[in-house]
């Protein structure tokens, strides 16, 4: 707990008023943030930018132990300064502002650094960038989903400003740790999956390949529909959207790689499991998808796949030029098997490939 300021201090730096209708609530507010270990510097330039609810949030997430902004970790450790730099670049997170140094970052850089002196630097903060990518993704869906369902019902119900900062330090303390459990148990589930996948190193020996089949969904027309739509209805649209897909590929013990929006990337061991999933994919969406696919190999790298394979599937799906229309490659054909019905589309010249490209659209027989 940090030392906290009597009223009179308060209102000299500006932070209560002892004359406002909420003075009562005011007090009680700051004096929670005190409680939570925040200084006077933090709460006056919280205060300033109007992000009180934050540092209350990052404050009670915060571990045991110092806090201190990146500079000064950098100063005072013995690692490399420029390695650390980027990591915490890499990290996604900026070298100023509220956000610091807590003493589990300060681990997780080390780690990191260390993870440069086994591995090559270059694949260290790769694994960083990803690290950050995901827990930003994360992140923000947390957060967005609190201030829609939580902070914004609050506020229409006349919570007063300090009930809300007492829900959010609760939050900070009792449920984020918890969710963090939950999230380190999936990942080493993941962990586990990604284990038992078979794999063979390229010629060079430098990276994983993968024997995979790759698809790419399109939702066709989803530029209309944004400019067309209100906030709710495209979030609406995009949900859907995503959640038919992971549902899909995750039951035919795929993966999907990553969702752009209105587009997904993923990957399937088997050809005709992938032609299945386009189909009906094609078949449940309310809005008119185009799927492109296309079989072979594929490199692994940072979690996302790379090569030719990935750059035909990627093609095919613009050259599915009718809506409801699954794109597939030769290779493709070649291996689903007698399940579907499979109709040659004209060749065509595509982007990166120097011969017109023989495709197919599939169809259920």
């Amino acid at each position: 707990m940090s030392e906290q300021p009597d009223e009179a201090e308060l209102e000299r730096l500006g932070l209560y008023d002892p004359k406002a209708e909420d003075a009562e609530d005011r007090l009680r507010l700051l004096v929670l943030l005190f409680d939570v270990g925040a200084t006077v510097d933090e709460v006056v330039e919280a205060d300033r930018t109007l992000r009180l609810t934050d540092l209350a949030l990052d404050l009670a997430m915060r571990p045991a132990g110092k806090t201190e902004d990146l500079e000064s970790f950098v100063a005072t450790s013995d690692l490399d300064p420029d390695l650390l730099r980027q990591l915490w670049s890499a990290f996604g997170l900026p070298s100023s502002g509220p956000v610091r140094v807590t003493p589990d970052a300060a681990s997780a850089l080390r780690l990191l650094v260390g993870m440069a002196a086994w591995f090559k630097p270059e694949n260290a903060l790769a694994v960083a960038r990803v690290m950050g990518s995901a827990s930003t993704r994360l992140a923000e869906t947390l957060i967005s989903a609190f201030r829609v369902e939580i902070e914004l019902p609050a506020l229409a119900s006349g919570t007063s400003a300090s009930g809300k900062l007492d829900a959010v330090i609760a939050a900070g303390r009792d449920l984020i740790p918890l969710f963090v459990e939950a999230n380190n148990a999936v990942f080493r589930r993941h962990m586990a999956l990604a284990s038992y996948q078979l794999w063979s190193p390229d010629e060079e020996r430098a990276a994983v390949t993968h024997e995979r089949t790759v698809g790419f969904a399109d939702m066709v027309g989803s530029t209309e529909a944004v400019r067309a739509s209100s906030p709710a209805a495209l979030a609406v649209t995009i949900r859907e959207f995503e959640q038919l897909v992971w549902d899909l590929v995750t039951k035919a013990d795929g993966r999907v790689v990553k969702l752009i929006g209105d587009e997904a990337m993923f990957v399937i061991e088997d050809p005709a499991r992938a032609c299945d999933v386009a189909l009906a994919l094609v078949e449940a969406s309310p809005q008119p998808v185009r799927v492109g696919l296309a079989h072979g190999t594929v490199v692994a790298l940072y979690g996302d796949y790379y090569g030719e394979t990935v750059n035909l599937a990627a093609r095919l799906v613009a050259a599915a030029t009718e809506p409801s229309t699954v794109a597939v490659s030769d290779s493709v054909r070649q291996r689903a098997g007698d399940s579907f019905a499979f109709a040659a589309l004209p060749e065509r010249s595509l982007k990166g490939f120097g011969d017109p490209v023989v495709f197919h659209r599939a169809s259920r027989r």
